[in-house]
């Protein structure tokens, strides 16, 4: 494990970002049920950490490399906004749809063309948000192919279509880092482990065993 993994395994869980509940599971995106939830949002409110993350995210972005960072609605927004204020670069985000009204832009913050763009994420799962941000801004006429986040929970076939995509990813912290930073901590018993691992074995079993 990296020190910076580490670190970020500990900011995640001294802000409260990382929660395991199997009596009361999260419900996900997917509409499956997880005993387990990171919320990264949980670190804006707290400077430090906050700090922490930003410092962590710039180290990925080579330098000279990138020309603008941009995040994705909406909790990549306020990381990229963090990373491209520590290397004094320009900033864009992405909607999930262009807006109905004003310029009916999907792109914000200014034109990309041309652009080198490193996008900045929260976190990864199955890869599908930053697959679409990174293909409105590649159709923006951006050049993307790196991003990086957080927080990673990506199994092989979400690696595999960042592959095919032609997009390498920086993660921080993986999901084995944070619990055995958890573990070492006293922060997950055995009993929590063990609901954990059994979800990532069979995700869909186990949101059935549980009502979902």
């Amino acid at each position: 494990m990296s020190r910076a993994a580490e670190e970020i395994a500990a900011v995640l869980l001294d802000t409260g970002a990382f929660l395991v509940r199997p009596e009361q599971p999260f419900r996900l995106t997917s509409g499956l049920l997880a005993p387990f939830y990171v919320n990264c949002r949980l670190i804006l409110s707290r400077p430090e950490a906050r700090a922490q993350a930003a410092a962590a995210l710039a180290a990925t972005v080579p330098q000279p490399g990138a020309t603008v960072i941009a995040g994705g609605v909406t909790a990549g927004v306020p990381f990229a906004t963090l990373v491209a204020d520590r290397l004094a670069l320009p900033m864009v985000y992405v909607r999930t749809q262009a807006k109905a009204h004003g310029t009916a832009a999907r792109i914000e913050g200014g034109d990309v063309t041309g652009a080198r763009v490193h996008l900045i994420e929260d976190l990864i799962s199955t890869a599908g948000s930053i697959l679409a941000f990174a293909q409105a801004l590649r159709d923006a006429g951006a050049e993307v192919e790196r991003v990086s986040v957080l927080f990673s929970r990506a199994g092989a076939s979400a690696q595999r279509a960042l592959e095919e995509a032609g997009l390498a990813l920086t993660a921080i912290c993986d999901l084995d880092s944070l619990l055995a930073v958890a573990l070492g901590r006293g922060r997950i018993d055995e009993k929590g482990l063990g609901e954990v691992r059994a979800f990532l074995s069979d995700p869909e079993a186990w949101s059935a065993r549980h009502g979902g």
